[in-house]
């Protein structure tokens, strides 16, 4: 982004350990949305091994692997993201989204951001993982990017309580005016935010103010005289602990910091401290999953590593650990949907490095698992006839890796079995190939 910022193939993967993924549909056994984000209960239809194993995300098919950690188009949890906060959080969770793609100057990512397929793709894959709305990183008008914040004001308007905001890029400073100053620049943007977004029903509001952000604006402009010459004044949020202290501020919102040391977490701890101190502005915190500029055009070897999955996870630790039911973090911004270049994305799954192998001894099957389990939201157990329709048995918690099959009831015919490590939200699931089985226990098994 900028600065701190494939069925033939399915068959020679569903042999291998630890197989995730790659166009697919979702998993009709876990809930796209659910309305309860820690319920992980499955349905008793049945489901196919195809929908189970490949790109089930908006990420492009043809995506593969990048060596900044980029994780290929998988087959990603679709376990809501709010079940990775504390309990009772009441957070409304927002994406970062980049609107660049499918021009020459930014990485080819297999799709174009002013497709208003891919917008729809992309907005309903994230309301299937739970997540509210989405800050735009925004370039200014009568530009590629405006045109694809325009399908995207569209796309939220059509589901209900999803929203998006405007971020104002440094970068839109330019694109406003020729041979304006940096205050008419600033003014002319935030009229043409007003005229052209406010209006939205779908626009993102704090108590019936719309919400406007920024990124690296020009310090030396005055935000209050551009807010005087607005019909309907925003709230201003900026950014870092400084945001808070802003003369126009409504509150501020974290990043991902590469240069900050210990993953950023000293960094976030001190934003949130800063933001509880400040309790008449709004803070909105930041998750994310690693940064790697290595691919970007202007990159200059920052990183945070991803630690298969774990500094996703600690992110949101960090949270949980100075926020409660009872002292809420209003808002979060996953930090991001689609910063390939930064490798911030995460709309192609994050990669936890685990697999699993599974096995049957006697009336017993069991798996044995490589990696971090704490990357696992649930085990899910199937049968099958063919190799292909699936019918669920049951489900573990992690730690459990073994089930009695003389307790399930296993529909006559079904010799093949299956166990699927269903990941934390937005980790990639994997489910290894089927093992056979001989029922011994029964007639009605």
């Amino acid at each position: 982004m900028r600065s701190t910022k494939f069925v033939s193939i399915l068959l020679l993967c569903l042999a291998a350990v630890g197989c995730g993924a790659n166009p697919g549909t979702q998993s009709k056994l876990f809930p796209a949305s659910n309305p309860d984000p820690t319920s992980t209960s499955t349905s008793t239809s049945s489901s196919d091994v195809t929908a189970l194993t490949v790109n089930n995300t908006s990420a492009a098919n043809a995506f593969v692997n990048q060596s900044n950690g980029n994780l290929g188009a998988n087959n990603v949890s679709k376990v809501n993201v709010h079940s990775l906060l504390y309990s009772g959080a009441t957070t409304k969770i927002l994406a970062h989204l980049l609107l660049w793609f499918g021009g020459s100057n930014h990485m080819n990512v297999g799709y174009k951001s002013n497709d208003a397929g891919q917008v729809e793709r992309q907005v309903k894959d994230m309301i299937s993982r739970g997540i509210d709305g989405v800050v735009i990183d925004w370039y200014g008008p009568n530009n590629a990017v405006d045109e694809a914040t325009k399908l995207v004001m569209h796309e939220a308007e059509k589901h209900a309580g999803f929203s998006f905001a405007i971020m104002i890029d440094g970068g839109a400073m330019k694109n406003a005016c020729s041979g304006c100053s940096p205050q008419e620049a600033l003014t002319q943007l935030l009229q043409y935010v007003e005229k052209t977004y406010f209006n939205s029903p779908a626009y993102f509001a704090i108590q019936g103010q719309p919400v406007v952000t920024n990124f690296n604006v020009d310090r030396s402009v005055d935000w209050q005289a551009a807010n005087g010459a607005l019909k309907r004044p925003p709230r201003f949020l900026f950014q870092d602990q400084d945001g808070f202290r802003h003369a126009m501020s409504d509150g501020s919102y974290s990043w991902v910091m590469p240069g900050a040391g210990d993953y950023g977490l000293d960094y976030l701890s001190s934003f949130y401290q800063t933001g509880q101190a400040s309790p008449k502005t709004e803070t909105m915190g930041a998750t994310y999953k690693g940064f790697d500029d290595a691919l970007a055009g202007w990159g200059s070897g920052r990183a945070i590593e991803q630690q298969c999955g774990q500094t996703w996870l600690q992110t949101f630790a960090k949270i949980n650990s100075m926020y409660s039911a009872g002292r809420q973090l209003p808002y979060l911004q996953l930090v991001t949907w689609n910063d390939y270049e930064e490798a911030t994305e995460i709309e192609s799954g994050i990669d936890s490095c685990f697999s699993l192998e599974a096995s049957v001894s006697d009336n017993t099957l069991e798996w044995t698992t490589n990696g971090n389990e704490n990357t696992v939201d649930h085990y899910a157990v199937f049968s099958s006839a063919d190799g292909k329709k699936l019918t669920p048995l049951t489900q573990t918690a992690p730690g459990v890796h073994s089930v009695d099959l003389c307790s399930l009831s296993i529909p006559a015919g079904n010799d093949s079995l299956l166990v699927q490590a269903v990941g934390k939200p937005m980790l990639a699931n994997r489910m290894p190939g089927a093992v056979k089985y001989t029922a011994s226990c029964g007639a009605s098994n």
